[in-house]
């Protein structure tokens, strides 16, 4: 037996003498019921020659053990379907298990095709305890049946997909053992060319960490291109030739929680310390919000009757404001105000305020008390709602954030002696009313006040969102109350275990997505500061781990320079980045909860967010400076290595409004992810 060890692991070889099969066990130093893993060194190697794709085991015919200074050497020869060996190192770093293969033809023969890689067998565990970061979460549960999206379930068989399409590249899978939960996690530690994922066969889950092949819902060699769409994609597959090599490296981490289905907390953090992620260089805040604020000036609109910011600007599109979601017309008239104030300009707190007067005169849906519509028409001059199944209808998700905007604008005023009409408070507390009065709030409304019957996951979460903020301005405490009830009743369908992951608020999307967690974070962080409670102090933290399994904690090809690292994804359907994340929050949370990491990220983050400015005309396929694409493509989803010139308003609401509230805050200079500060959670 030849054994190495961690501070708190360690890593068995045993068999090698020939009285029993090879294997490694995996284990914990410490007393207590730990999590030990046996590893047949049989079904740790994973192998396919030819095409398509087909991984089997091809099992150890020879195999020699010795020491290597503080690790293990095996130089195991396989048996088929191809002639191979392969020298695995064994070592601990960083407190996890780093694997290093290279692998090369045994035989004068070379081998053609083969797709070669490591596998983690869990035996027992079902889907639903695999988690692929912005690819799959607890088995996508939430995800339209109707529409293509990665799945991994017991009649598809299974999922393995590029390293690109992992911010975090690993494949995690956890399980519960008592009142406490069970996790593994196989990471890429130079991802790059490779491929993770899992396969689910009768006896249980398989993690795999392959040279790149492909399987989509069990069909090899297929890749997700675009929503609901796949396409060929034949890759991985090598070819060695005599003497030629393959190597690879991988990580593997395993341990408990001290609650089941918070596994993911640990690959977030893990993940940290294996990359150490690096901005790239960015434009300084005070340029960036010079820049944005040009987009912002661009937007504005006013032909005497209607006052407001378009959600589009130039030829090609419908002329129009947007509240809420992808328009945020009153988060553009926040930050008007709020450059208003810093620099002395009376003028764009007169716009600010014109803005909302303008909203709040005819927005209302008639006979419906409380709820308004969405969209202004400026060249119809009419307000309407959006449509659907049902009929035209009232977003929960985008009257929500227009109400989230008013309370701020209020708030802002207040902050600076600035009168506050009654009819925004009053517009106030009849939205909180009309949206949260029967309890959790539907997806929707239709236009006569009949909620929509469809599957409302997490999208009504930002109208929660406005009842808190509606009580930072009222100071009625029966919103307090009423507010803290959903978000407690919010949390036990989806954040208790994360089983039912956040979803269905990114609205052209049906799925598990970022911006339900962000709508449920940004809850709990109000309560938070409202109140101080440890209660919201672990939620708000516990969901700022599931939200950076969507941020990038690495750099994946990309032109012009432009660094992944520190940009979020957006949904299981929509495997790109953009920038709609709560960095500023994250800065403050840091300060409040007393860890410094989340500071760190959320200026990391920050940083990220001001790439792909337009700074001269041309630049970024834009005419004008300030302006910047929706979607910047990492993966083979749509156009890889590029970005769209698609520039909805909110695109400068969100960047703009996040740097203006960040750039105020006294926390010293942004501290470099890797700076050797970072403090994992307990292993």
């Amino acid at each position: 037996m030849l054994r190495i060890n961690s501070d708190v692991r360690y890593a068995e070889f045993t068999g090698g003498d020939g009285s029993a099969a090879p294997c490694l066990v995996l284990g914990h130093t410490g007393g207590g019921e730990q999590v030990r893993l046996e590893v047949p060194l049989d079904g740790l190697f994973v192998l396919s020659a030819g095409r398509p794709w087909a991984p089997v085991r091809p099992g150890v015919r020879a195999c020699e053990a010795r020491s290597a200074g503080e690790g293990l050497e095996l130089r195991c020869t396989l048996s088929g379907p191809a002639e191979l060996e392969v020298v695995l190192t064994l070592a601990f770093e960083d407190g996890v298990l780093h694997l290093r293969t290279t692998w090369r033809p045994a035989g004068g023969a070379p081998c053609r095709d083969v797709v070669l890689g490591v596998a983690l067998t869990l035996p027992g565990l079902r889907p639903e305890g695999v988690t692929l970061p912005q690819v799959l979460y607890r088995g996508n549960p939430s995800a339209d049946p109707g529409r293509v999206v990665p799945r991994l379930a017991a009649d598809t068989g299974g999922l393995v997909v590029e390293e690109h399409r992992l911010p975090v590249p690993c494949a995690h899978a956890e399980w519960e053992s008592g009142q406490e939960g069970r996790y593994a996690t196989l990471y890429a530690v130079r991802p790059g060319p490779g491929s993770l994922g899992a396969i689910h066969r009768p006896e249980g889950i398989t993690l795999l960490g392959v040279s790149g092949a492909l399987l989509l819902d069990g069909e090899p060699d297929v890749a997700y291109v675009h929503k609901a769409r796949t396409a060929p994609c034949a890759q991985g597959y090598l070819d060695l030739a005599p003497g030629e090599e393959h190597r690879a490296h991988h990580a593997l981490d395993w341990g408990r929680t001290t609650r089941p289905g918070h596994g993911f907390r640990t690959l977030v953090h893990r993940g940290l310390a294996l990359y150490r992620p690096r901005g790239a260089a960015t434009l300084p805040p005070d340029e960036l919000v010079r820049l944005k604020t040009e987009a912002l000036d661009r937007r504005w609109y006013d032909d005497g009757d209607a006052a407001g910011y378009l959600k589009f600007t130039g030829p090609g599109h419908r002329s129009g404001f947007m509240y809420g979601w992808t328009g945020q017309s009153l988060r553009l008239a926040w930050c008007d105000a709020r450059l208003g104030i810093e620099n002395g300009e009376p003028r764009r707190v007169e716009r600010c305020r014109r803005a909302v007067e303008f909203h709040l005169a005819g927005s209302a849906v008639p006979g419906v008390p409380g709820l308004r519509f969405s969209f202004y028409d400026t060249q119809d001059r009419v307000w309407t709602g959006f449509d659907g199944e049902e009929g035209a209808y009232v977003s929960a998700r985008a009257f929500g954030d227009n109400l989230c905007d008013l309370a701020d604008i209020a708030r802002l005023f207040r902050r600076h002696t600035l009168d506050v009409p009654r009819t925004w408070v009053r517009a106030l507390t009849e939205g909180v009313a009309a949206a949260c009065g029967d309890g959790p709030p539907p997806f929707g409304w239709r236009t006569d006040g009949a909620p929509l019957t469809s599957f409302a996951g997490t999208a009504g979460l930002p109208c929660v969102l406005a009842m808190l903020k509606t009580y930072r301005v009222t100071g009625e405490q029966h919103l307090l109350r009423d507010a803290t009830g959903l978000v407690e009743d919010y949390h036990r369908r989806f954040a208790g275990d994360y089983g039912t992951p956040f979803a269905r608020a990114t609205l052209d999307a049906a799925c598990e997505d970022k911006e339900g967690g962000m709508a449920y974070f940004l809850c709990v962080y109000e309560l938070l500061r409202i109140t101080g409670e440890q209660r919201w102090a672990d939620r708000t933290q516990e969901t700022a781990d599931w939200l950076l399994t969507w941020v990038y904690q690495w750099d994946t090809p990309f032109r012009h320079g432009f660094s992944t690292t520190g940009w979020p994804g957006v949904s299981v359907q929509n495997h790109h980045v953009d920038v709609f994340f709560p960095a500023h929050e994250f800065v403050r949370l840091g300060e409040l909860v007393d860890r410094p990491v989340y500071g760190e990220l959320g200026r990391l983050i920050l940083g990220a967010l001001g790439q792909g400015v337009c700074t001269r005309p041309g630049e970024w396929g834009f005419d004008d400076p300030g302006e910047q694409a929706e979607g910047f493509f990492p993966t083979n989803w749509q156009d890889r290595g590029n970005s769209n010139t698609w520039n909805p308003s909110w695109v400068t609401a969100q960047v703009l409004s996040q740097v203006l509230r960040t750039r105020s805050l006294r926390t010293g200079q942004p501290a470099r992810a890797g700076s050797g500060r970072w403090t994992p959670l307990g292993r």
